[in-house]
């Protein structure tokens, strides 16, 4: 027997919908260019549909933007509550983080392009999730430094290094392509951060 779907659950689903199609055309086409008859045509929804979820078309650029670092700050919270050594803790932490932006290149891309366009709130937000991400890299920066892991860095330098790694395919992916793999480079970066913490023998 198949399961009932209530109304919350139906909203939330359509809703992931327009954020995920309107992504994908505001990455392929500009916002300029966006119509929201388009969107709703490639949503498979009318366009009195997709107006009971938005107000504005700028409600669309404002979904994608929110949607971009869903859940990965829960992730590298757990990867830093767990237990393990501290370098191990940041490696697994980064290689999270860098895998989460690899899949969303294309967004963080967007978002860069058409940031001056998002409400002020909106901008808000957003600057608030990445430094929320930001925070849990250098707090586990400073954990190793207190135990004398890593040696005495600013540890928000180094976060926000990180921060901007897991951006650089966005922007830089086409000189990377051909040369090296998106797993190559991630254990690259990871040991570029790492290398630079470690206390001198």
């Amino acid at each position: 027997m198949a399961t009932r779907r209530g109304p919350n659950r139906r909203s939330a689903e359509r809703l992931e919908l327009i954020t995920r199609t309107a992504s994908v055309e505001i990455t392929k086409h500009g916002f300029d260019n966006l119509s929201v008859s388009d969107l709703a045509e490639a949503a498979g929804l009318s366009v009195g549909g997709m107006y009971r979820y938005i107000t504005t078309k700028t409600d669309l650029l404002v979904m994608v933007c929110r949607s971009i670092y869903d859940g990965v700050r829960e992730q590298l919270g757990e990867i830093a509550a767990g237990d393990g050594p501290h370098d191990e803790k940041l490696r697994a932490a980064i290689e999270v983080y860098l895998r989460e932006c690899e899949n969303r290149q294309a967004q963080i891309a967007m978002v860069y392009r058409e940031y001056r366009r998002l409400p002020e709130d909106a901008q808000r937000f957003f600057m608030s999730r990445e430094r929320a991400i930001a925070d849990v890299f250098a707090d586990l920066v400073r954990a190793g430094r207190a135990k004398g892991v890593f040696r005495p860095v600013d540890a928000t330098v180094v976060a926000t290094d990180i921060v901007f790694l897991g951006h650089m395919p966005s922007f830089k992916g086409w000189a990377l392509r051909g040369e090296v793999t998106p797993e190559a480079l991630r254990h690259e970066q990871v040991e570029l951060v790492l290398r630079g913490l470690r206390q001198a023998e």
